[in-house]
């Protein structure tokens, strides 16, 4: 299914009955990144899993993607869907659209589902490395963008015995398009902190990290943010890396499932 928000189609698919969830992908992902959930709590939930502009089926504007201008990307689809509140789940930059979503959109949100991510801004070495990646992917497209995020986004015991999950990952990141990647990138090198935020959240919170995720690492930045929210929840997957849900998607979907029935 199509909307426009802003001058930019986006595309988005819905499936099941139950509390709304939203379902935010990373970067350089799209939609299909949540089909395991997509298949196992659509019996409990009424999921909504759009492609962020400039990624999978969604217009791809030339310029910066900033986390604010994304929630309100998402705020325009619950309002074409007639949802006042929603469950919001994001992972990685998901995250960081999640976070400020909340800032933005507080009472629509009726419960953070933040995976593998941060809630502080780029270092300085960490914002001049997506700057360096914008110009690579404008002289040769997509390609250097998946193949440096590849070797780091999955678990170790992934890549040995996961070929096939490894050759997803890898294929979803190459079919996004290169103005999407660096609106993307851009966006993020200019995200603001929002370390400062975090004890504003009064929505139920379950932070869900892989223990073996080396960008955004469980024992750092998951415990950041399940001590620094009001009463959140950390669960660290084993066996998983960055891309958690798809690593270990029975236990990702059981931690989302319990965190889900008492809303």
């Amino acid at each position: 299914m199509e909307m426009f928000t802003h001058g930019v189609r986006l595309h988005y698919v819905q499936a099941g009955q139950g509390v709304p969830l939203l379902m935010v992908h990373g970067y350089p992902f799209d939609h299909t990144l949540w089909q395991p959930q997509l298949d196992g709590l659509s019996d409990i939930a009424q999921i909504i899993a759009p492609d962020l502009r400039g990624f999978g089926r969604s217009d791809a504007p030339e310029g910066a993607y900033t986390m604010d201008a994304q929630a309100e990307d998402l705020a325009a689809l619950l309002d074409v869907l007639r949802i006042e509140r929603t469950v919001v789940c994001g992972l990685s930059m998901g995250g960081y659209i999640a976070l400020a979503f909340w800032k933005k959109y507080a009472l629509r949100v009726r419960g953070l589902i933040l995976v593998d991510t941060r809630a502080g801004a780029d270092a300085p070495a960490a914002r001049q490395a997506r700057l360096d990646m914008v110009e690579q992917v404008k002289q040769h497209g997509s390609r250097p963008a998946a193949d440096a995020m590849l070797p780091r986004l999955l678990a170790e015991s992934t890549h040995r015995s996961r070929v096939d999950l490894v050759e997803f990952a890898h294929a979803m990141m190459l079919r996004q398009s290169p103005a999407g990647i660096i609106g993307a990138q851009l966006g993020m090198a200019e995200r603001p902190d929002s370390t400062t935020t975090l004890s504003t959240i009064t929505a139920p919170t379950l932070a869900v990290f892989g223990a073996e995720d080396v960008i955004t690492p469980a024992g750092t930045e998951g415990r950041l943010l399940a001590e620094a929210i009001p009463n959140a929840r950390l669960v660290v997957l084993p066996n998983a890396g960055h891309l958690s849900n798809l690593e270990q998607p029975e236990a990702f979907n059981a931690a989302v499932r319990e965190f889900l029935a008492p809303l």
